[in-house]
């Protein structure tokens, strides 16, 4: 009863956050929506501030003429995906949450996830287990990390590398962060994450057709892996790796 309790409220919450959100756009007569394949989230000042120095800076990604500033670019952006920021993400980041979660939910593992996100939730648990088992919190107070973790994954299950950003990939890193905060067992997602940075960084090189290997420091062989997991993630789901066993066993 205390967790119907605590997750009627975070929804109340979320779907409240989410109007004033709509009615603050509509006194801007802002579109709600964008026309993009997927709605971009809102960012933290971090990434604000991020975006503005990959801009200003004209990254490797969009091409400047000299190698040591694409390699601070470079740097910095995997810097800050390495840093464990305060997050401030929430349910409205993910459209597939910013309604809320609504009434048709599914126990997977302890917890009640939407519907809509059991086809990853259920994979997840059926790979690495109870992976919030460590966690001191409640089921109530770790539902919605929990929650956010999984709609973060469904993201990279519903996308390619060339429909992602640097913000897109922050907000995943946003969640996962939350959830090992909380002490969730999520290594497996941090380091699915870098490699999908990595790809994302060599698949923006690759486009520009230069001598990149000129222009990345190559530390510790960080182009080549760059290079390997653009062409490893190339036109397949950014969830690739995580998933790719359980997938074979039920096929076979």
């Amino acid at each position: 009863m205390e967790c119907d309790t605590a997750a009627k409220v975070v929804e109340a919450e979320n779907i409240t956050m989410a109007e004033e959100n709509a009615n603050h756009k509509e006194k801007e007569a802002t579109p709600r929506r964008m026309s993009e394949k997927y709605r971009k989230p809102n960012v933290t000042e971090q990434h604000k501030k991020l975006k503005a120095e990959l801009e200003e800076n004209a990254t490797v990604f969009e091409g400047i003429s000299f190698a040591s500033e694409q390699g601070k670019v470079v740097e910095k952006f995997m810097e800050q995906l390495n840093a464990n920021v305060k997050s401030e993400v929430d349910y409205s980041h993910f459209e597939i949450l910013e309604k809320g979660l609504g009434k048709d939910l599914i126990m997977v593992g302890r917890f009640n996830v939407p519907l809509r996100l059991a086809p990853i939730a259920h994979p997840i648990y059926d790979i690495y287990g109870d992976f919030t088992a460590s966690s001191p919190q409640s089921d109530c107070a770790a539902t919605p990390s929990y929650i956010l973790f999984c709609a973060a994954i469904k993201e990279m299950d519903d996308l390619k590398q060339d429909q992602v950003n640097e913000t897109k990939i922050l907000l995943w890193r946003d969640a996962i962060n939350n959830a090992h905060n909380l002490q969730f067992g999520v290594d497996f997602a941090i380091k699915h994450l870098k490699r999908i940075a990595r790809a994302y960084i060599g698949f923006k090189a690759m486009k520009r057709k230069s001598n990149t290997k000129d222009m990345l420091n190559n530390k510790n062989g960080f182009v080549e892996d760059c290079f390997r997991e653009a062409k490893y993630f190339l036109g397949k789901p950014l969830s690739i790796g995580l998933f790719h066993q359980y997938y074979s066993s039920i096929t076979h």
